[in-house]
């Protein structure tokens, strides 16, 4: 579980640094987003799918852009329906499966406040090829994360 959660947020970060953003704050005068404003972004936007448990959010000042990176989990058997919910809502882009497990590229979205996020979700690592066996996969991770600076 670890290597894949390791793998997983690897992998996010590669995707987003090849994503140029703008700072949280961006298209909010004088708004200034900190460590404090760390939190369910989900749920605050009332996009967080039914299902979804979110697990906590940290702030990761060594990181470009100083991001604020909030984590939830689902099991297997609602990823299907989640991961349909987060396209039409947020944009997310489709899980495909690479190596060992299952994986979408972060894709950005904006809030009704102007402000920029990313989010990916991606499986635990896993035997499972199809879709239609997701409800074998015990874990799926979301991570939907913010900018504090802008990059």
């Amino acid at each position: 579980m670890k290597l894949a959660v390791c793998r997983f947020a690897m992998w996010s970060l590669a995707g987003a640094a090849a994503t140029p953003l703008m700072a949280a704050s961006a298209g909010i005068p004088d708004a200034k987003v900190t460590a404090q404003d760390c939190g369910d972004f989900l749920a605050q936007m009332h996009r967080k799918p039914a299902h979804v448990e979110y697990a906590g959010c940290s702030y990761v000042p060594d990181r470009q852009g100083k991001p604020l990176q909030a984590t939830y989990r689902l099991s297997g058997r609602y990823a299907a329906s989640t991961e349909a919910f987060l396209i039409k809502a947020v944009g997310l882009n489709r899980l495909k499966r690479s190596c060992c497990i299952w994986d979408s590229p972060a894709s950005q979205f904006r809030d009704s406040l102007g402000r920029d996020f990313l989010i990916s979700m991606g499986s635990e690592e896993t035997f499972v090829s199809r879709r239609s066996e997701w409800h074998r996969i015990a874990v799926f991770a979301i991570t939907v994360e913010t900018f504090t600076e802008e990059m």
